[in-house]
Formats: C-alpha cells, structure tokens, sequence
C-alpha cells in the first residue's frame, strides 16, 4: 500500500511559483526548491516528476491566480478609465514588487532555449489581451476610443505599453516618467 503524501500539493507549488518568480528558472536549483517547499529533493522529485514539470504547474498557477485576481478591466467606469488604471496599478505593484511579471520574466529568460516553457508562459498573455481587446471595443460604441484600427490591434498596442511600463517600474524608473507614458498611451487611444 502506497504511503499517503504529507505535504500540501497547492501550497508546494505556490512556494515554488514564487521561487521560480524571485530567481528565474535557470537560477532556480533543486535545492532552493526543496528549501522553499519544505520537502525533500526525492520527494519533489516523487511528486512533480522534476524541476520543469513544476516550473510548468508553475506556470499555470501563474496565469490561473492573474486570471481570478481583481481587474481594473472589469467594473462600471468608462473603458478608457479602466485601461488607465490597469497601466497605473501594474506599474504601481512593479514599483513595490520588483520580480515584475512571471510570464514575461520566462520568456525574456527562455525564449531563444525553451519554446515550450515559453509558449506556455505567453499564455499567460490571452486574458489580458481578451479583457483590453473588449475594452477597447465597449469603449469604440462609447465614443471614446479611436475606431481607425482594429481592437486587436489596440488591444496589444496598450499590452505592448504595459509590459514595456512593468519593466521600467521593475528597473526603478522614476513615477512621472511612468505616468507620462500611461498619458500618452492612452491620449494615442481616444477617438
């Protein structure tokens, strides 16, 4: 009879999300993850098959957690507004927390050696880009935003500015520097 696991599997992989998204993948030995996770190498080893299969339970926790959290794309404000605070809060939390972004982190790490793991870290990228894409849209029928390009487009113009504005924050530009460009992003958005 196999022996029950003794470790809480969600929490394992949240420690070791998070140690993935302070150190990076490459960076990120067994060891920190045994340490961060509390358990054993073998029993990692046992229980997630190894480092990259847990980068990629990793990985989706990631996306998963972004997709449930509070979005200012969501609510009752008019689009623009909303957009704006997405691009404020984001560069808000970079400034605080200065891991920046999970998904764009791996695949500035892993792109030209990991397609897979990258693939799966721009995943992370599809709600975003589905809620700016809908915002931009509610906000054409408003009269606020622009309707010469498609909402695709503007919707990963706004991503393309956003993550450009998180690794800013995340090098310590300073605020007026950053909140120039969220004006300017969205002055390039209005109708």
């Amino acid at each position: 009879m196999a022996r029950p696991r003794k470790f809480d599997t969600e929490a394992a992989i949240d420690a070791a999300m998070n140690t993935f998204w302070t150190k990076g993948y490459t960076a990120t030995s067994t060891d920190d993850l045994a340490e961060s996770t509390g358990m054993l190498r073998g029993s990692l080893y046992n229980a997630f098959g190894g480092k990259r299969q847990l980068f990629e339970l990793a990985l989706h926790r990631y996306r998963a957690g972004g997709a449930a959290g509070a979005n200012p794309l969501h609510g009752d404000r008019p689009p623009l507004e909303r957009v704006r605070q997405l691009l404020l809060t984001g560069i808000d939390q970079a400034a605080t927390d200065r891991r920046g972004c999970l998904a764009v982190n791996t695949i500035t790490e892993l792109a030209l050696r990991e397609p897979e793991l990258t693939h799966l870290a721009r995943q992370s990228f599809v709600p975003l880009e589905t809620a700016l894409t809908t915002a931009v849209e509610q906000g054409r029928l408003h009269g606020e935003i622009r309707a010469d390009r498609a909402p695709q487009v503007l919707a990963r113009q706004v991503m393309a500015g956003f993550h450009g504005l998180l690794l800013q924050a995340k090098a310590g530009f300073e605020p007026e520097s950053l909140h120039a460009t969220v004006d300017a992003i969205i002055d390039d958005l209005r109708a």
